[in-house]
């Protein structure tokens, strides 16, 4: 593919035959996706409608283990959207030529991923509901997602109802026999048949994809996502290689991430102080309370539950965990309570501490080093005395 239709295919500068072209490739690549994974995990992960039905017949017969299983679903098709949400806003931000191509680079991730250990996956549960079943719900919502949000919720490649349906309004457009002549009283009822043959495109593509898909895995297995992976990677690499070329290479890159590292560090440490104070003020609700009490004690704690020195994990409290906490609580506190508590905690000088977390950190290490050093006896006598 020439490198100037893929800049236009994924890039920023949007048209709508860009939009119809894009759309069509997800559609295969959804099809596919959604039927192979029938035949890897016995379930569609695209059906969201299907899944909340059965989710209402499982718990009315009370198979609660079902019903939490297509909880688990839902909620991953759930992250999926929100995270290509995400993804599409912070470019939008940023001004990167590949906003709309950071979720197709995720996606295509999840597809190697899924491709390369699906065999693996399918043995492991999460949240009730089998790996490979949440991969694939999160791939599609993440899909789904970005698709509305490039075309302004005109085109969706998974939501084969819709596409079905508003083709059915097209077709009984395009028979009406308008027995009158137009005139502003009563203009003719007229199909739009570019719209008609675009969805009918769509839909085509989506059971080409799913016939491709269904015969890929029960020749080759998990394995067939990889071309998948591949066609997703090279939609969206134009504009990624286009931002790296501009961001990434330049010479202030590093001191531009650093500078923004602490901007955003100090912030957070600002919030933290403001959630502080608002747990303690009698407009705040309880559960704002109960959560802001938990999350800014943690994080005000001289120490952390995972030392900074553990490689990795040590980090992932700091940086993930209490900033994903932090936007939660302040999501559940009254805005104008939160902003009054932020311009206090900005006169304030320097930061709380809270010792009592930190005493109650250290006796869940304690309780830990025990339960480890109880285990490891056990394992030893054991050992000794087969």
């Amino acid at each position: 593919m020439p490198i100037s239709y893929l800049r236009q295919l994924t890039g920023k500068e949007r048209s709508p035959e860009a939009n119809r072209q894009l759309a069509c490739y997800l559609s295969f690549v959804a099809g596919a996706t959604n039927a192979g994974g029938f035949l890897a995990v016995r379930q569609y992960t695209s059906h969201m409608s299907g899944i909340i039905s059965a989710m209402a017949d499982n718990l009315v017969l009370g198979s609660m283990g079902l019903l939490l299983d297509g909880l688990g679903a839902l909620l991953s098709f759930l992250a999926g959207a929100a995270c290509s949400a995400v993804l599409i806003n912070w470019g939008r931000r940023e001004r990167l030529q590949s906003e709309y191509a950071l979720p197709l680079m995720v996606e295509a991730g999840l597809l190697l991923c899924f491709g390369l250990l699906g065999s693996n996956l399918e043995h492991h549960d999460w949240l009730f509901v089998p790996a490979t079943v949440m991969v694939l719900c999160f791939i599609m919502g993440l899909q789904n997602a970005m698709v509305t949000k490039v075309s302004n919720a005109e085109i969706r490649t998974t939501h084969v109802t819709g596409m079905v349906t508003d083709i059915g309004i097209e077709l009984g457009k395009l028979f009406y026999w308008n027995l009158s002549r137009a005139s502003a009283a009563t203009p003719m009822v007229l199909a739009n048949r570019d719209k008609l043959r675009v969805l009918a495109n769509l839909v085509g593509l989506f059971f080409l994809g799913g016939v491709a898909g269904a015969l890929g895995f029960k020749h080759i297995g998990f394995s067939v996502t990889l071309p998948l992976a591949t066609l997703l990677l090279a939609l969206a690499a134009v504009p990624v290689l286009d931002d790296m070329r501009l961001r990434v290479w330049r010479r202030d890159f590093l001191p531009h991430i650093a500078a923004r590292g602490r901007r955003w560090a100090r912030a957070v440490k600002a919030d933290v102080h403001a959630i502080w104070l608002a747990t303690h003020d009698a407009r705040t609700p309880w559960y704002a309370k109960a959560l802001g009490l938990v999350v800014a004690a943690y994080a005000l704690s001289p120490i952390d539950l995972i030392p900074d020195f553990v490689p990795v994990l040590g980090y992932l409290d700091d940086v993930v965990l209490v900033p994903l906490g932090i936007l939660l609580v302040i999501r559940l506190i009254p805005g104008e309570v939160m902003e009054q508590h932020r311009v206090a905690a900005r006169l304030v000088e320097g930061w709380p501490t809270n010792r009592v977390a930190a005493v109650v950190i250290v006796g869940i290490w304690i309780l830990g080093a025990s339960g480890l050093a109880h285990w490891l006896l056990r394992f030893a006598g054991w050992s000794l005395h087969p």
